[in-house]
């Protein structure tokens, strides 16, 4: 029997906007956010990983073209992460490569580890016609697992609308998991040196 094949969409198509400065290539500790998200995903088991761009694309093209992964340009990315949803899916159904789910993560959610995605996997390998997705402290979201059922409901996402909206719309079809405080996200710059320090601090103190 084979091994289950899952797509791993890393949205990494916005503006920044509030940040003032592509959020994608802020220094993560050795890494960039958005090639630290890459090498957590080419270390997971049975997964393909396709980076999703818009904004900035020439520039954080050349940083990541040497890595394992299949890079997407979404034409359509100042409208919404819904359209960098449906431009990955359509990808992929066109690629014919049978996925069995795909699992959904963004950019911006450094403290997401190797770990929680791991765990949903698992979950999903047990719970396979079920969404798994991640619990946090205001209901539940990205990082999250989609199984093939559900493809056509991603492929008509509203343009603004993220994968929490189908979350919410099939509540009774969700298996969450806790990410321990692990889903803080990046929209400022201020946000980002206050992770950074927090990541730091922690670092320091498990010494």
């Amino acid at each position: 029997m084979a091994e289950p094949k899952i797509a791993h969409f890393i949205l990494a198509a916005g503006a920044s906007s509030r940040m003032g400065t592509p959020k994608q290539l802020l220094p993560w500790f050795k890494d960039t956010l958005i090639t630290y998200e890459i090498s957590k995903s080419i270390q997971l088991k049975n997964v393909k990983t396709y980076v999703i761009l818009g904004a900035n694309y020439e520039i954080i093209d050349k940083e990541i073209k040497d890595f394992a992964v299949t890079i997407i340009y979404n034409n359509n990315w100042q409208l919404g992460m819904g359209t960098s949803i449906r431009c990955g899916v359509q990808y992929i159904l066109k690629e014919d490569k049978k996925f069995d789910a795909i699992l959904i993560t963004l950019v911006d959610q450094p403290m997401i580890d190797l770990i929680h995605l791991n765990e949903l996997l698992l979950k999903w390998s047990t719970r396979s016609q079920s969404i798994i997705a991640t619990k946090m402290e205001k209901g539940k979201g990205v990082p999250a697992i989609f199984p093939s059922s559900y493809f056509k409901d991603l492929l008509k996402l509203k343009n603004d609308y993220g994968a929490r909206y189908l979350i919410k719309q099939y509540e009774d079809q969700v298996v969450s998991i806790a990410a321990n405080a692990k889903t803080d996200d990046i929209d400022t710059i201020d946000q980002y040196k206050s992770l950074l320090e927090k990541v730091n601090m922690t670092t320091k103190q498990s010494k």
